[in-house]
């Protein structure tokens, strides 16, 4: 008896360029009715039901420059806030005015490229994510565990050089910061990366 995700979605962007760069601002809306979530039980179990009505509004900045401050260092950074509340659930009263799972309140991500030369660059990025839930309810209130979703902030490190026309490698670290943070299961934590590439 499930009936099909029915959802209004809008958003308005406005953008300013400069010299070496861009600014964006992006205003969003969104009004879903018989939203369909899967929901676990226990570890093996799971059940799927409509949501009657969940309404979504937030904003978020971009920004996007190069040779900022310095030649060859270029910068991506956007930051999100979301307001998401499920506003109407006959079939499960409880999870009225609480926040829809799996959309955290705040995220953020900001990356830094720095390239030395033709054959030698840098880019280090950091991650956030504000608190999120995984039940309905929002009863799920430690994220940190099995079947959890967490907040997190990670950063990751990479460096890349460039051997010939065809060789290059790179080093990096990702969560270099060792965060211990959880969406269902544990997300990976410190690991060494290399890699080594041929172009043909």
């Amino acid at each position: 008896s499930l009936k099909p995700e029915k959802s209004w979605t809008s958003e308005l962007s406005a953008e300013h360029i400069t010299y070496n760069g861009m600014l964006r601002t992006t205003l969003f809306f969104e009004r879903t009715r018989d939203a369909l979530y899967s929901q676990a039980l226990t570890a093996t179990v799971s059940t799927v039901q409509n949501v009657d009505a969940i309404h979504t509004r937030g904003v978020e900045l971009a920004w996007q420059a190069a040779d900022l401050g310095i030649k060859g260092l270029d910068l991506n950074s956007s930051a999100t806030f979301t307001d998401s509340i499920i506003t109407a659930n006959r079939g499960f009263p409880a999870s009225v005015g609480k926040q829809q799972p799996r959309v955290p309140r705040w995220r953020a991500t900001t990356v830094a490229s720095y390239k030395q030369n033709e054959r030698l660059s840098y880019t280090v990025a950091a991650r956030y994510s504000g608190v999120q839930y995984g039940q309905l309810d929002n009863s799920d209130s430690n994220g940190f565990s099995y079947l959890g979703f967490s907040k997190f902030f990670v950063v990751d490190a990479r460096v890349r050089f460039k051997l010939d026309k065809q060789w290059s490698g790179a080093l990096g670290i990702d969560n270099l910061n060792n965060y211990k943070y959880w969406a269902f299961h544990p997300y990976t934590q410190r690991t060494l990366v290399a890699e080594l590439k041929y172009d043909l």
